[in-house]
């Protein structure tokens, strides 16, 4: 189990640190999530609400199954997923205020959520735990092979693992240099993740879908920006439009498209 420090990446560790307590109370934020995810799950990724019901379709998640969401944040999203489906969800994020506020707002829950401090690098869980693994764009924190090995066993047999994995030149990287093969669905890093570890998969294209989303920000940004400001929270503000700038500069470009994986165990 993790403390509240992350030796493989003190600065993602303050930043999410500082994302996650400013969105406990911004309004801002929580308006933008409404206009731009169609709810406020707090989200820092894409997934909007019909990509979450795709993602428990393909999983077939129902309320018999036990559910392990990788990089759960403040576990709005988790908690969506049990509401909706009865499912019980376990929750780890290696930010120990994002899990405290998890767990805080979902104590009355407690019979279908847990919520645990613990880097997904490092997770300790006994074996064939779950029947579902999900991941909604936390796999970029680390190398992706040696994330899942050690949760390929902890699925029971027939269990299901399902990402959104979004390939793409970054914002600092030349554009004309970024391997074309990288963007395709078997040659993205998750996918040579999934080939390495002997595992088939599905996916499902979502690169429409995220051009238009990144484009949905620009203007809900614009419009919310002062009351960003005036709230002290430039820093979201600016962290999802230069987010947004960066994908749709790859996406345009051909150096970048967005999936959606499933491997059946």
């Amino acid at each position: 189990m993790a403390t509240e420090t992350s030796e493989t990446s003190p600065f993602m560790f303050d930043f999410y640190s500082r994302f996650y307590e400013a969105v406990a109370s911004s309004a801002a934020n929580a308006e933008y999530c409404r206009r731009v995810y169609g709810r406020n799950l707090c989200q820092h990724g894409f997934a909007e609400m019909s990509h979450l019901d795709h993602l428990i379709e393909v999983c077939q998640v129902s309320a018999g199954s036990r559910v392990l969401d990788l990089g759960c944040g403040n576990g709005m999203i988790a908690e969506t997923i049990t509401d909706l489906t009865g499912a019980h969800v376990t929750g780890i994020d290696f930010i120990g205020r994002a899990i405290r506020d998890a767990q805080a707002r979902t104590e009355e829950k407690r019979d279908r959520l847990a919520f645990v401090v613990m880097d997904m690098s490092r997770l300790d869980f006994p074996p064939a735990s779950f029947d579902v693994v999900i991941s909604i764009d936390t796999l970029y924190f680390g190398d992706a092979y040696e994330i899942l090995r050690p949760v390929i066993p902890m699925l029971r047999s027939g269990g299901r693992l399902a990402a959104f994995f979004d390939q793409s030149c970054e914002p600092d990287e030349p554009l004309e240099s970024y391997p074309a093969d990288l963007t395709l669905p078997h040659g993205t890093e998750l996918a040579q993740a999934l080939q390495r570890l002997g595992l088939s998969y599905r996916t499902w294209d979502y690169t429409g879908q995220m051009l238009a989303h990144v484009r949905r920000r620009k203007p809900v940004l614009e419009a919310l920006k002062a009351q960003f400001e005036a709230e002290g929270n430039r820093f979201l503000y600016d962290s999802h439009l230069g987010e947004a700038n960066g994908i749709e500069r790859a996406y345009v470009n051909g150096a970048g498209r967005r999936y959606l994986y499933l491997s059946v165990t």
